[in-house]
């Protein structure tokens, strides 16, 4: 059973932001996961997820915690604490939800103002904020996220350390579904989180260059989950590649998966869900993995929902937890999110070697 990455494979993972893992998964696991995600697909109805009571059946976890990706992970990253929730995601054939939303996990997504005039120029929030986000900005996003991680709002962005993806189904097409990536850019992310802290902005959406509310072409607000400069970046990429039918974004790198292979992924590495244009729903499981964070007591506990949560320094609900006042889980998430090789144990010498040939 493969344990730890091939220096090829970190190579990758340094490069790119992500690595795929090839047969991952045994393939009685697959499919018996794949029968169990299918007996709860509802049968009149579109939806990305299924009832939420999946995302903790040990069927389903196992797919993680009972493959080659455990050992791998503690290998390549470090020990983490049990992984005991997940997202089970379901894209139905024939389905465009509007296109790729291309982001960074950690940020508040919900109902949202339907026209520009109602969003404030200046702060880039509705001018009716209570509304949309609540009276003291404590509205829990559709996505559960939070608007805010830190009481002093310093920090307006959850993070963990890997995005695990996990195929049920063959993935091998552009154009069915696929989990796509702004390939390389986790490095450009990570300066973006830096240049933040260094000139003493909040870090995440409504810092330095981050607007929290963007307006469309068509005149419509949406959540902003990328920083000002990866958003032209993407910009950039897309006006010099060549669209196709099957794959109209030539700024994402699909991941093309077969059933049973597995991604692993930086957390600053932009991402999303891509419409699926073929005949079989995509099924995908996710797990977000943070490396253990020694002085922290709330490791493990089921108040965070971990493995799921992207936001694991409040409660998965947005309760605030106890922290000694030697721990401060704030700053210690702005440290890692200006510093994400520092979480990865296992690819220390790759990193120094990779900077050192770059000069």
């Amino acid at each position: 059973m493969k344990t730890d990455l091939t220096d090829a494979e970190k190579v990758q993972l340094y490069e790119d932001g992500y690595v795929v893992i090839k047969e991952a998964i045994d393939p009685e696991q697959v499919a018996e996961a794949k029968a169990l995600v299918e007996s709860f697909l509802p049968r009149d109805e579109r939806q990305l997820l299924v009832p939420g009571k999946l995302a903790t059946d040990e069927r389903i976890t196992g797919l993680l915690n009972g493959s080659c990706l455990k050992p791998t992970l503690e290998h390549v990253m470090g020990p983490f604490p049990p992984v005991i929730s997940c997202q089970v995601a379901v894209t139905p054939p024939y389905y465009d939800f509007g296109g790729p939303g291309t982001h960074v996990d950690g940020g508040w997504s919900g109902e949202l103002p339907r026209t520009a005039a109602e969003i404030d120029p200046e702060t880039h929030r509705p001018y009716d904020a209570a509304r949309y986000f609540g009276a003291d900005d404590d509205k829990r996003g559709t996505n559960d996220g939070l608007l805010w991680m830190d009481p002093e709002r310093t920090l307006s962005y959850g993070s963990y350390t890997t995005l695990v993806g996990v195929a049920l189904n063959d993935q091998l097409e552009p154009g069915n579904g696929q989990f796509a990536v702004l390939k390389g850019l986790h490095e450009e992310v990570e300066d973006c989180f830096r240049e933040q802290r260094d000139r003493g902005s909040v870090i995440g959406p409504e810092g330095f260059e981050w607007p929290r509310i963007k307006i469309d072409s068509q005149g419509r607000p949406y959540n902003n989950g990328l920083p000002e400069r990866i958003r032209k970046l993407a910009t950039e990429r897309a006006a010099a590649g060549t669209p196709s039918e099957s794959w109209p974004w030539p700024e994402l790198t699909p991941v093309c998966l077969a059933a049973g292979d597995a991604v692993i992924a930086l957390h600053a590495l932009p991402h999303t869900p891509t419409p699926n244009l073929g005949p079989n729903p995509r099924m995908n499981i996710y797990f977000r993995v943070r490396r253990l964070r020694e002085g922290n007591p709330n490791e493990g506990t089921r108040r965070v929902a971990h493995g799921v949560s992207d936001h694991p320094d409040r409660g998965y609900f947005g309760q605030y937890l106890e922290y000694p006042d030697e721990y401060n889980p704030w700053q210690t998430s702005i440290d890692k999110l200006c510093d994400h090789w520092s979480e990865w144990d296992g690819m220390q010498t790759i990193v120094a070697d990779r900077r050192k040939q770059a000069g």
